[in-house]
């Protein structure tokens, strides 16, 4: 996640906080249909973190790190939630930093911040490209084959002014899944986002809904950072 996100070689934990870690893909995405963003976003922690050993230790054969097991993400007795962004190679875990009613804020070791309503993101801090905010459907929406809404992004531009994107949104609800989540089941259904501009661009976020929470979700955070994939680990 650029300067923003520092890399460690293995998980580290504190009171209260879980430092980041690049690990090797953990549990299976959704079934025998996995979608390809997941798939790259494993590799991706393998290869960061052999290039991240490799250049500490001098170069040679680099052995990825093996990645935290569920009891061990447990261990600090807080919420822990996973992102990974495959375009910046960065695969970290993170803890609640603030909680104001449906917006929780999650935040790094070194204060990158994701803020999310309900599992659904609306804001980006320590990315660089940041998303500044968002208006953003609720998970009942999301849960309603067919809805339609608008969506609006705001990001600050490189002059400091701040940018306006308007998007047309439509929901399509796939279908019910059963995912796997470091060792853990989850009965899911799962949802498409398909999001366009007038000038013909478009966005696709997807999300994995048990009952009314964002189990996992694969979301668009800007042009340069593309998307963020979440994964509510431990509630």
């Amino acid at each position: 996640m650029g300067a923003g996100v520092a890399v460690t070689r293995a998980a580290r934990f504190a009171t209260g906080f879980l430092a980041l870690s690049l690990v090797t893909a953990c549990g299976s995405y959704g079934g025998v249909d996995t979608p390809p963003v997941f798939r790259v976003a494993g590799e991706v922690a393998k290869e960061a973190v052999g290039a991240v050993k490799s250049r500490r230790g001098g170069g040679g054969a680099a052995t990825p790190a093996a990645p935290p097991s569920r009891e061990e993400l447990e261990k600090a007795g807080n919420p822990v939630l996973r992102v990974v962004i495959p375009a910046r190679g960065s695969d970290a875990f993170l803890t609640i930093s603030d909680d104001k009613g449906d917006v929780v804020t999650w935040t790094t070791k070194d204060g990158t911040t994701f803020s999310l309503r309900n599992g659904v993101l609306t804001q980006t801090r320590g990315l660089g490209p940041d998303l500044m905010s968002s208006e953003v459907p609720s998970v009942a929406t999301l849960l309603r084959n067919g809805a339609t809404y608008q969506r609006l992004y705001f990001f600050l531009g490189p002059d400091d002014r701040m940018g306006r994107r308007t998007y047309d949104c439509t929901v399509t609800v796939v279908g019910k899944d059963t995912i796997e989540i470091f060792a853990r089941n989850h009965a899911i259904t799962r949802v498409t986002e398909d999001c366009t501009r007038p000038q013909g661009s478009k966005i696709t976020n997807d999300y994995w809904i048990e009952g009314q929470t964002v189990r996992q979700s694969s979301q668009w955070v800007s042009g340069p950072v593309g998307v963020a994939i979440f994964q509510r680990v431990v509630d």
